[in-house]
């Protein structure tokens, strides 16, 4: 990112920088004489657009759109980060799952095995359980083999290893309510809308120092003689013209041109849709998840675990029928997988929701 940043400024500084002067110098010497003279020119070669000061403009654009896209990649990149941070733990907490399901499912196995040895169960259930647990431990090394792919991918990003890292649950600020904030925030932020506002203004002021420089070019001149015997001494200022004969900066303009088109067309395309109503449909999507992954960890997870203690207990006390028991633990283990994607859910949304803002929701006050 830096080094596109860096290449954009110094397209900006090759843009308004003059070309260097050329300086001519003759000796001259007439014949029989002993004495030596010279000729001297300066000319300093300048276009239409510098003089008019087109080309300073187009650089201080060009460095206005590099600085804003360069924030925008930059949040990006910590999005990006996020996500995979974000995939790294879901893993490592569906291997916990899996892991400790298989230890349920065996140990509920040999009880039910043994109730059936009594006569108090169907045997049926005993192998619904040890067919659980085999298939759960077959996860485990499925989960153990995308576990070391997403810790290699969150290394080559960070460049840090993670193989004994202990992930936490993301944890994030609560998402705005009010709209008109998130709005208000990212009017002068740098995303998509914006970055597409600053590349127009730099594509239209190309166009216009292309189109400036296709005619003639100008060449201020320093002339300075003296005769060979130092009785003649002559100074004087003159100019140089380049006559746009053949050339007339056609490929230029072809160029500025096209590039203007380009970014023109992408202004039409977020033109149809207002970024309020982006901003807002965004955000309520975000709210929405956020609160539904809350209410997973909160509520939904709590729930379904009492229960299946509960289960697990009455079956015990022969209250409960072994297939109960193995209903409630499939429906816990299939809902605390749907908590873990509910949180990557919702912090997708948040990332998405932040790079049309162009902004960490955490920087609006």
């Amino acid at each position: 990112m830096q080094r596109e940043y860096d290449d954009k400024l110094a397209e900006g500084i090759e843009a308004k920088t003059l070309e260097n002067p050329e300086f001519q110098a003759d000796a001259i010497r007439g014949r029989g004489e002993s004495g030596t003279g010279y000729d001297l020119e300066l000319t300093q070669p300048l276009k239409l657009s510098q003089i008019t000061g087109a080309r300073q403009r187009y650089a201080g654009y060009l460095s206005d759109a590099a600085s804003t896209e360069q924030s925008y990649e930059i949040l990006k990149v910590i999005n990006e980060t996020t996500a995979l941070y974000t995939r790294l733990w879901l893993l490592q907490e569906r291997r916990k799952i899996a892991e400790h399901s298989a230890e349920g499912a065996k140990s509920m196995s040999k009880l039910v095995k043994s109730a059936a040895g009594q006569g108090q169960t169907s045997a049926a259930a005993s192998h619904l359980f040890s067919a659980d647990a085999a298939k759960l431990e077959s996860d485990v090394g499925a989960l153990d083999a995308e576990l070391r792919q997403a810790r290699t991918d969150l290394a080559k990003m960070t460049g840090r290893h993670f193989i004994q890292a202990e992930l936490q649950r993301p944890a994030f600020s609560a998402v705005p309510e009010s709209t008109e904030a998130l709005v208000a925030f990212a009017k002068d932020r740098a995303n998509l809308r914006n970055i597409i506002k600053s590349r127009i203004k730099a594509a239209e002021e190309r166009l216009s120092v292309a189109n400036q420089d296709s005619g003639f070019e100008f060449g201020p001149r320093l002339v300075a003689a003296r005769s060979p015997d130092g009785d003649e001494k002559s100074y004087g200022i003159g100019v140089a013209l380049r006559i746009p004969l053949w050339n007339q900066n056609d490929a230029e303009r072809k160029r500025a041109e096209a590039s203007l088109r380009q970014v023109k067309t992408e202004a039409d395309i977020f033109a149809g849709v207002p970024p309020e109503e982006t901003i807002a449909e965004l955000q309520q999507s975000a709210i929405a998840l956020q609160k539904r992954a809350d209410s997973y960890f909160d509520a939904i997870l709590p729930g379904y675990r009492k229960s299946y203690e509960l289960t697990q207990s009455m079956f015990r006390q022969g209250q409960a029928d072994a297939l109960e028991v193995w209903k409630v633990r499939e429906k816990l283990y299939q809902t605390e997988n749907e908590a873990l994607a509910a949180v990557v859910e919702a912090i997708n949304t948040r990332g998405n929701l932040e790079l049309e803002l162009g902004g960490k929701l955490e920087e609006i006050k």
